[in-house]
């Protein structure tokens, strides 16, 4: 016999299944008898999106920092957002940077693309190279800028490697666009790097499943 699920778990299963109203309620309920991150976390995008219920951004970002204090790396990368922005919270750029980086060394793609805007090129070059080879496609679109002076037919490669793994016109279309100024050896070239980048993402990501 089954056990009945949890008030946390009805909750982020009806988020799953974009019941945004009984997954407030749900985690609502969760939160008062559990204080978990998780928790915290998806209630905290139902009141930043407004979603189940009226936007309360300020509730948002409290749910965010609750998360965020338990190292939950989306939390941090979210709360940090609030806080570089001012949005929910005082504007607090030093200690988002610092949530970022925490969450970014705990693999949090979102985190190291907004930690590579707040970083030297050296740095920051870094991070979106990180994130785009787990997965992000818009990393991989940032990286392709940050390399386009000095690395055309990488940066080519990547918008493939974007293109084949989103299915968008947008990254397949910069990357038509640069194939124009390139020579055919170039653009061999890019195609071959591109799918080895595609491929090694899908493999890792079958392999994490």
């Amino acid at each position: 016999m089954f056990a009945a699920k949890s008030a946390l778990d009805r909750g982020l299963d009806a988020f799953e299944r974009r019941d945004w109203k009984r997954a407030r309620k749900s985690l609502e309920e969760a939160l008062q008898i559990e204080e978990r991150a998780v928790g915290h976390y998806h209630l905290g995008l139902l009141y930043w999106r407004g979603l189940g219920g009226p936007r309360e951004v300020e509730a948002g970002v409290d749910c965010f920092a609750r998360a965020a204090a338990q190292a939950y790396p989306a939390a941090q990368t979210a709360y940090a957002m609030a806080l570089r922005s001012g949005v929910g919270a005082k504007r607090d750029v030093e200690t988002a940077r610092s949530l970022f980086r925490e969450a970014a060394g705990a693999g949090d793609a979102t985190a190291m693309i907004e930690l590579a805007t707040l970083s030297p090129p050296d740095d920051a070059r870094y991070w979106m190279l990180r994130a785009s080879e787990m997965g992000s496609t818009a990393a991989m679109a940032f990286y392709a800028d940050m390399l386009m002076a000095r690395d055309p037919t990488e940066a080519l490669a990547w918008l493939y490697a974007a293109a084949a793994l989103s299915g968008d016109d947008a990254p397949r279309k910069r990357a038509a666009a640069l194939a124009r100024e390139m020579s055919a050896a170039e653009i061999d070239a890019a195609q071959k790097a591109g799918r080895g980048y595609a491929k090694r993402i899908q493999d890792k990501g079958r392999k994490q499943q």
